[in-house]
């Protein structure tokens, strides 16, 4: 079998070859089928190959090293023709003021040996100092910098002013979509997929993805980009599982294969993580909830944006009855905050809805006065980046937040996370108890409280998929 590198993104085959090749690029998929009575899923393979012509196939560069084993294993020689793509580094990593530490130095010398792939690393184990010393080692080459909110570009650019670099532009939050001019880019992947990828395709010599397991599907915003970007250099990161095959082979593909994996265990382990102190409260709820076993059918959709969309199969009254309007699980929220404000704890509460928020937030100030902030996509950028400056300076001792500071927000000094939210994501819960574990000279540990929500059996489902995960990474 004759493979062809065409450059970073892509190897080709002819299509007899990629016949052959349809098992080790393939994943399990599925849709879903209405019948007269109820949807039926139905399971099928699909692949990933990037194009499928009449003579050729092509295929994702960062899959090479998989097609070639997975070739060796069955008995079939391959011959290579094409260079592999390899910038060296010219400097040691260096960043003004900071001494890297040991573990770090080992993951940037791996990183920049392979040119590609993916350092799996702990929340606040340093992933943007990371970033930035790879960056230091190649002052002759260009960079974007890419990640999914606003929040973790703002910050990631303030690191680069901060450290003292030159040549630097920010995409997204306000700045339009424009032709790439300067050496060091960070940008949103909803404004620079608008850039005319003519103007970027080779432009840059590396790309970073922070959070990389957003990066889930063919077909999405990330791919698009990253699938017309020609550079050598291509580094994912993040701190979670990638949860489906085909995440992982789009991962791999464009990307590449994990580099090295530092768990949360291993981090605290190792004292560069606050260690996690979980405490579980059994929530309280009325007869309102345990009324709704005998009329599940009733509460089939949730509400979302003024539109009502399929739940996960959480109904509505559930929810609304079993945690964001269950006034006696609120105020178990509220009284545990107001314990850790008058200890002089800095807290952080996790929200689904924004209407859990609000309600909070009113019970707040009604019981004791204290105005809590309330951090949901809709604040402007200016607000929330006010919001976290003041959680780190101490002016500020709580705030309530959703999903848009689940990932990438650093407040060093957070020493309370509360899950108030319920939910059953790995992800999303490890990204949570991820916003507190950064340590500091006065601060070694960080306390998370989540509910044990045993009211219902969607809630029970819940709460025993949190625990699992806690369970799983060794926090029980």
């Amino acid at each position: 079998m004759e493979i062809k590198i065409l450059d970073a993104v892509e190897c080709e085959v002819n299509r007899r070859d990629g016949n052959i090749l349809t098992p080790v690029l393939s994943f399990e998929s599925s849709y879903w089928v209405q019948g007269p009575h109820r949807k039926s899923r139905k399971v099928y393979q699909k692949n990933i190959f990037s194009f499928k012509g009449k003579q050729v196939w092509r295929f994702y560069t960062g899959l090479l090293p998989r097609v070639i084993a997975w070739c060796e294993k069955q008995g079939i020689p391959v011959t290579l023709k094409g260079d592999e793509f390899i910038i060296e580094p010219q400097n040691k990593p260096h960043l003004d003021g900071i001494t890297f530490r040991d573990d770090q130095l080992k993951l940037i010398d791996a990183t920049c040996e392979q040119n590609r792939g993916i350092i799996s690393s702990a929340t606040g184990s340093g992933k943007t100092i990371m970033q930035l010393g790879i960056i230091s080692r190649y002052p002759d080459c260009n960079f974007l910098i890419l990640a999914h909110t606003v929040d973790i570009v703002n910050q990631t650019f303030k690191k680069l002013e901060q450290f003292g670099f030159k040549d630097i532009e920010m995409f997204g939050d306000g700045n339009q979509a424009q032709k790439p001019i300067a050496r060091i880019a960070v940008a949103t992947m909803q404004t620079f997929i608008k850039i005319n990828p003519n103007d970027y395709a080779d432009y840059y010599d590396g790309v970073l993805l922070d959070e990389s397991h957003h990066l889930q599907k063919m077909g999405s915003t990330y791919t698009k980009i990253l699938g017309k970007m020609l550079s050598p250099i291509r580094i994912g990161f993040t701190a979670t599982k990638r949860t489906t095959d085909e995440a992982m082979l789009v991962n791999e593909g464009l990307l590449g294969a994990i580099i090295k994996e530092v768990s949360i265990q291993e981090a605290a382990d190792l004292g560069i993580l606050a260690t996690p102190k979980l405490k579980f409260i059994k929530a309280k709820c009325s007869q309102d909830i345990m009324e709704l076993r005998n009329f599940q059918d009733t509460y089939e959709k949730i509400r979302v944006g003024g539109k009502l969309v399929n739940g996960d199969r959480i109904k509505v009254g559930v929810y609304t009855y079993g945690i964001s309007e269950n006034n006696l699980r609120n105020r178990q929220v509220i009284e545990i905050l107001k314990d850790f404000i008058d200890q002089g704890k800095s807290t952080l509460i996790f929200v689904t809805h924004i209407e859990h928020g609000n309600l909070i937030a009113e019970e707040v100030y009604n019981q004791f006065e204290y105005k809590i902030p309330f951090v949901q996509g809709s604040m402007p950028t200016k607000e929330r980046e006010q919001v976290k400056t003041q959680l780190i300076s101490g002016k500020l001792k709580a705030a309530i937040t959703t999903s848009v500071w689940n990932e990438g927000i650093d407040v060093p000094n957070l020493d309370c996370v509360i899950i108030a939210g319920g939910g059953k994501s790995e992800v999303q819960t490890l990204q949570k108890l991820g916003r507190g574990l950064r340590k500091t000279k006065d601060k070694d540990s960080v306390t998370i409280v989540d509910f044990l929500d045993l009211s219902h059996f969607h809630l029970i489902r819940q709460t025993g998929e949190r625990l699992a995960t806690y369970s799983e990474y060794g926090f029980l």
